[in-house]
C-alpha cells in the first residue's frame, strides 16, 4: 500500500517536473516574427540611450564650459586684447568682438566662433584655436588665438590682432619660441632659459 502511494506521488512529481519544463521552454522560444520585434526594440532603445548620451555630453559642455573651450577662450582672449593699449590705440578702446559674421546685424548670428581642436604634433599637446572678430571706431580686425591645454589657464600659446584693412599684425601674446624651449630642452629649468634665448635672437 505504501509502495502504491509512493509510486503514485513519483508520477506526479515527474509530471509536474515535466509541466514546468514545458511552460519554462514555451515561454523562451521565440518566433522568427517575434524575434524581429525584440530586436527592433532592443535597437531603437540602444540608439535611444545613445542620442541621449551624446546630447548629454554637449550640453553639459556648453554649459560647464573647460578652459579648452572656444567660447572661453574667446572670452578670456578679449579681456586680454581690451588691456592692450597698441589695439586700443589702433581700433579704439569701445571695440566689440564677435563671432562668424553672416552679413546680418543681430547678434545671434555672430554667437558662432569658428575654431579647430587638435593634437600638437611637436608635444602631443592638446589644442583649441580660435578665430573671432574686432570691430571698432577706427577699423576692423581678425583676431587668432590658440591655448594648450598644458599651459596655465589664461596662458595663451598666442594671440595675434590682424588689421583687415593692411594686414598688420599686433603680437599681443605669443608663447611658441618658449613652448618650444620647453621642449628641447625636456623640462630643464636652465635649459630652457638658453632655448629661450637663441630662440629669440638672444633677446632677454
Amino acid at each position: 500500500m505504501a509502495s502504491s502511494s509512493s509510486s503514485g506521488e513519483k508520477k506526479a512529481s515527474e509530471k509536474a517536473n515535466v509541466d514546468s519544463e514545458e511552460a519554462t521552454s514555451s515561454e523562451i522560444v521565440l518566433t522568427p516574427g517575434e524575434k524581429v520585434v525584440v530586436g527592433s526594440r532592443l535597437f531603437f532603445w540602444s540608439g535611444v540611450f545613445a542620442f541621449a548620451s551624446v546630447c548629454a555630453y554637449y550640453i553639459g559642455k556648453e554649459l560647464i564650459p573647460t578652459k579648452m573651450s572656444p567660447n572661453t577662450v574667446f572670452d578670456k582672449a578679449t579681456d586680454i586684447i581690451r588691456q592692450n593699449r597698441e589695439v586700443q590705440q589702433r581700433f579704439g578702446e569701445a571695440f566689440k568682438t564677435y563671432g562668424r559674421d553672416h552679413g546680418g546685424h543681430r547678434e545671434g548670428r555672430r554667437n558662432f566662433i569658428e575654431h579647430t581642436e587638435y593634437v600638437n604634433q611637436d608635444d602631443g599637446t592638446k589644442r583649441t584655436r580660435v578665430r573671432f572678430n574686432l570691430e571698432g571706431p577706427y577699423g576692423q580686425a581678425f583676431v587668432f588665438a590658440e591655448v594648450s591645454k598644458d599651459m596655465p589657464s589664461g596662458e595663451y600659446v598666442y594671440i595675434l590682432v590682424q588689421d583687415k584693412r593692411n594686414g598688420a599684425v599686433i603680437t599681443v601674446q605669443d608663447n611658441r619660441s618658449s613652448l618650444l624651449a620647453k621642449k628641447l630642452a625636456g623640462g630643464d629649468k636652465d635649459g630652457q632659459d638658453v632655448f629661450s634665448q637663441l630662440l629669440s635672437g638672444g633677446k632677454k
